[in-house]
């Protein structure tokens, strides 16, 4: 089957847009989409679109992905859950989803797009009749919110409170840093989908943004964070920990910028996580190969503005795809420091079971690169049940100040919120 047939596509974002109900015939598809981001220097290509399940893998732990995506072209999600199979940990939380913790497919249909131009493993009659057929389609009519108030399971004293309990732990020397969450859910609801991405994706154009349904289940994933991505020999990763508001005036926006960069707090949280990748890409990278490309770097997207650091390694020879993954998950800014002992931690004080949330969506290639990005900014929904869920945090250390924790988890979410 060939995969060069390739078609000009004069307005990419609509193309994008219309892409998605094509896909939504089949019970699985994912997509990955970059939105043009123009400081995402390792991107590979602007949107991939992988669609129609040939086979899956749908397991509790990472035993047989090795085997299953060895020499395919494989999308799917590994949930923060595979802590427990990675480390000796357990998880007793309520789970109000229910998803397998990890899950893979290999596509049928694969589009990508790169340089205004989609194409896609078919021959010719067939991709011309996929592309004209998406081309054509009709969106529906402008999507109107359903004045959704989301619910939170938290209190803000308790909220508060809790935020007090970690800083406990931090002065007992128990953690230097913690990444506690909290969901926003919605039971007995019903959304569109694809029409709520639309619109979201539209206004955040997030650089590591996904779509991701398979059986009853939709992630929306407005992520502007990249977990790790292999390219050849190379490992990166760019962690992010620093996050101020952005706004509409350039003048304001550069102060603002310029704020973030200097902030002590921020940077502290930024080189803890920093240390703790570097730290876990020892056990996959050639010694003397990793490097810190970037430290404290300031990144401006539509919403908001967020520090940014980025770590890269050369692989070791003899080493798996699934094995990288294994040393470096789940990823240390979804965590904190320590490692193991904070997601104890988050065990004792968080509600909820986190699921595809702190884990990542992305592909393996049959040229065995992978990408990843942190699920984060992401709607979770089951059809089913009815059950909308919206889990937010934020890296706590001693220096954190409660309230302004409280007013950074609402600031993470406004963009969703809004729209719902």
């Amino acid at each position: 089957m060939s995969e060069n047939t390739s078609f000009k596509i004069d307005n990419i974002s609509l193309f994008k847009q219309k892409a998605l109900y094509w896909a939504n015939m089949f019970s699985t598809f994912c997509a990955l989409d970059n939105n043009e981001y123009k400081d995402n220097n390792y991107a590979t290509y602007e949107y991939i679109l992988a669609a129609d399940a040939i086979n899956f893998l749908e397991e509790k732990n990472f035993d047989n992905l090795e085997d299953f995506k060895k020499g395919k072209d494989v999308f799917g999600y590994l949930a923060y859950d595979l802590k427990n199979e990675v480390e000796k940990l357990s998880s007793n939380n309520k789970d109000n989803l229910n998803m397998p913790v990890l899950f893979f497919f290999e596509p049928r249909y694969l589009l990508r797009i790169k340089d205004n131009k989609v194409t896609v493993n078919r021959n010719y009659p067939e991709a011309f009749h996929i592309v004209d057929y998406i081309e054509n389609l009709e969106l529906p009519q402008e999507y109107i919110s359903n004045n959704i108030t989301l619910d939170l399971n938290v209190t803000k004293d308790e909220y508060l409170q809790n935020v007090r309990n970690i800083q406990e732990h931090i002065v007992e020397g128990n953690v230097y840093e913690l990444n506690y969450c909290v969901e926003y859910f919605k039971e007995n609801i019903e959304i569109k989908p694809i029409e709520l991405f639309n619109v979201i994706n539209t206004k955040s154009k997030a650089p590591f943004s996904s779509f991701l349904k398979f059986k009853n289940f939709y992630t929306l994933s407005f992520s502007p964070e990249r977990f790790l991505k292999k390219e050849g020999e190379k490992l990166i990763s760019q962690p992010i920990k620093g996050t101020i508001r952005k706004s509409t005036n350039p003048k304001e926006n550069a102060q603002l910028k310029a704020t973030l960069k200097a902030d002590i707090k921020e940077r502290a949280e930024n080189v803890m996580i920093v240390d703790l990748v570097r730290n876990d890409l020892t056990k996959s990278a050639k010694t003397g190969t990793i490097k810190v490309e970037e430290l404290f770097e300031i990144y401006e997207f539509e919403t908001i503005n967020q520090m940014i650091s980025t770590v890269v390694a050369n692989k070791k020879d003899d080493i798996s795809n699934t094995d990288i993954i294994k040393n470096t998950f789940p990823m240390g800014s979804m965590t904190g420091a320590p490692k193991i002992r904070s997601m104890e931690i988050i065990e004792e004080i968080e509600k909820q079971k986190r699921g595809i949330y702190s884990g990542a969506i992305g592909y393996f290639s049959k040229k065995d690169d992978f990408d990843f990005n942190v699920v984060i900014r992401s709607l979770v929904y089951d059809t089913e049940t009815k059950y909308l869920s919206l889990q937010v945090g934020g890296a706590i250390t001693y220096d954190s100040i409660p309230e302004k924790e409280w007013q950074e988890t609402k600031e993470k979410v406004k963009a969703i919120v809004e729209e719902l």
